[in-house]
């Protein structure tokens, strides 16, 4: 059963590999895929006729084999032999097409049920509070889409269908095997302990050998990463050769590791076939010899020994899916914890949409602390009127983007209400609350698409000139327009392709074109030189002529033209007031305004300088 979680661990991927495919882990299998399944259930009643069909005719062949043999073999019969001949034909032409349009189907049906998998999970991640993300490493969420579905959909698209029809295979031929003789049957039978537990004494260690290289494998993944990822440093210091060093390390001991598990893997195989070869040795011998004394025609021996290799090889086949169908399962437990986590941050039943916003936010003597945190905001107590440029400023940890993420509902106070026009923000359709509001974040992230794409996802309804109207604001238009490409200027992945202060700017004007009742500004102008942050800051004033604006920043250049600035130290406000009454009163903020001052005029006499 899986149990409530607000989290994915990211040492459930640790967890060792599934050894065997349990009663239990069918029952999840069936379970998590029963729903994704329920929409195609015509099409899988007219898949399970189809696989019938073919396995009926599969091993109607030895029937028919027998016949063939003792009747129009033996015994000369023209007619048994030409029936025998045409049913063989049209068995043959007949299951061939049965099977065509069965793995038709079926590809195309899970292909389907992966897909919906998939953008059920997508879907699931959209509605995840920023709480999860915030304590969930992005690569667990990413192994989710990439390892554990590539795993359901190698064991249960590419598996199923090579499991089931050994399955079925099995049953017929024990049935088959039995009908033509009892004692033989017998003897045969004793390949299901030698093919299904003999192996088993080999393939606890072979797992245990597969989970290490796997291990490895990712370590060596990490390395190629990592090396990859600080190339200036390495370059820089000199450590290529300790890092063809420690590689080749890592290397041998995959190297060590992999030998002894193709080796132990191929064991397991080997144990299952020699049994296979023994069983029928003894089963042959015996057949030959009541044959030869005529206890049993040489048509039965014949065919029994033809289901005999059949179903040793459909269980050699079966054991052979067995890992992959574990590993099925892990996966779909990993799959269901991540289904299972519930948003924290959700709509109340009935919750109205926020309306227009008309007069002030208000935060009623706000605490608030991070989950597994020991820090602690307590006691905001702010009042942001409508049209107000509002600064937040404080050293670093002293919960200024809490307070952000507070307004925008990230999270809920632990204590107090913030309030919109009288109305508790806890209350209403949180898609409207966000709806009045713009965010332009420290780190500005673009998406890999167009400049223009990525301004309009501020407004989907912008129009060009909209577009271009923002970028001005945002000090960003002559250099869009200088670009070969313009505004179709693909900015690569996360932006990659733009500076810091170039995708700052977009960003910016991504918020401006959305026309925000309250334009929050996260850090907004840290990746901007002293010029385009003056001429930016010019714009902000401008906009907060029309419309709210929240600033976070720490550089107090940016809010000496606010309305009110409060100052934070260790989660509580210390100061409030205008730019000149703080630097006035020689607190917190005069101490932090003399300092910027100081290092802007050094680097003001450095650039003389030069």
């Amino acid at each position: 059963m899986i149990s409530d979680k607000t989290t994915v661990d990211p040492e459930d991927d640790l967890d060792e590999e599934a050894e065997d495919v349990s009663a239990d882990d069918v029952k999840a299998i069936i379970a998590f895929l029963a729903p994704f399944c329920k929409p195609y259930r015509a099409i899988f009643v007219l898949l399970g006729l189809l696989v019938l069909v073919e396995a009926a005719l599969n091993f109607s062949f030895p029937l028919v084999t027998q016949y063939l043999i003792d009747e129009g073999l033996i015994k000369k019969e023209w007619d048994a032999l030409v029936k025998s001949l045409v049913f063989m034909g049209l068995a043959a032409v007949t299951v061939s097409i049965v099977a065509l349009i069965a793995d038709y189907i079926y590809t195309r049906v899970f292909s389907d049920i992966v897909r919906d998998i998939r953008q059920h999970l997508f879907n699931h991640v959209q509605t995840m509070s920023m709480p999860f993300f915030h304590t969930t490493p992005t690569g667990t969420v990413l192994s989710r889409f990439s390892g554990d579905l590539v795993a359901i959909e190698v064991g249960i698209v590419g598996v199923v269908p090579l499991f089931i029809m050994p399955f079925l295979e099995v049953i017929y031929a024990t049935i088959l095997m039995f009908m033509f003789d009892v004692w033989l049957g017998m003897i045969g039978s004793l390949i299901f302990p030698l093919i299904l537990w003999w192996p088993r004494i080999f393939a606890r260690r072979a797992f245990t050998y597969a989970y290490d290289k796997r291990l490895t494998e990712g370590k060596l993944l990490g390395a190629v990463q990592e090396n990859v990822a600080a190339q200036p440093v390495i370059k820089a210091f000199g450590l290529a050769d300790r890092a063809r060093s420690d590689f080749s390390i890592l290397n041998t001991s995959w190297q060590t590791i992999a030998r002894r598990t193709n080796f132990t893997s191929a064991l397991v195989e080997r144990t299952a076939q020699t049994g296979l070869y023994v069983i029928h040795i003894g089963v042959f011998a015996l057949g030959a010899y009541w044959a030869y004394t005529d206890r049993i025609t040489v048509g039965t021996i014949i065919a029994f020994e033809g289901v005999f290799l059949s179903m040793g090889y459909a269980l050699t086949n079966v054991t052979q899916y067995v890992p992959t169908m574990a590993q099925a399962a892990g996966s779909i437990r990993h799959l269901g914890d991540l289904l299972a986590i519930k948003p924290t941050m959700v709509d109340p039943p009935g919750a109205a949409d926020l309306k227009p916003f008309e007069r002030a936010i208000v935060f009623d003597d706000v605490a608030f602390n991070y989950p597994g945190s020991s820090f602690r905001t307590e006691g905001l107590a702010v009042t942001v009127p409508k049209g107000s440029f509002f600064g937040i400023v404080g050293p670093s940890g002293s919960g200024k983007s809490t307070f952000l993420n507070l307004l925008m509902r990230f999270y809920d106070p632990t204590e107090g209400t913030i309030r919109i026009d009288g109305v508790d923000i806890r209350t209403v359709a949180q898609e409207s609350l966000r709806a009045q509001m713009a965010v332009v974040f420290q780190e500005s992230f673009l998406f890999n698409a167009s400049i223009a794409d990525n301004i309009r996802m501020g407004n989907p309804a912008a129009t060009l000139d909209d577009i271009h109207d923002a970028a001005r604001q945002a000090e960003v238009h002559d250099f869009i327009v200088s670009l070969p490409e313009g505004y179709d200027t693909l900015v690569g992945e996360r932006g990659g392709q733009l500076s810091g202060g170039q995708r700052q700017r977009v960003a910016i004007a991504r918020a401006i074109v959305r026309n925000p009742a309250v334009l929050i500004l996260d850090e907004a102008t840290s990746a901007l030189d002293a010029g385009t942050e003056s001429k930016l800051n010019d714009t902000l004033r401008r906009i907060a002529e029309t419309r709210t604006v929240v600033s976070v920043t720490h550089r107090l250049g940016s809010v000496t033209s606010a309305d009110r600035i409060i100052v934070l130290e260790h989660g509580r406000i210390c100061e409030t007031g205008k730019h000149q009454d703080l630097v006035a009163r020689g607190g917190l903020y005069a101490s932090m305004w003399a300092r910027q001052r100081a290092v802007r005029q050094t680097d003001m006499d450095e650039e003389e300088e030069e």
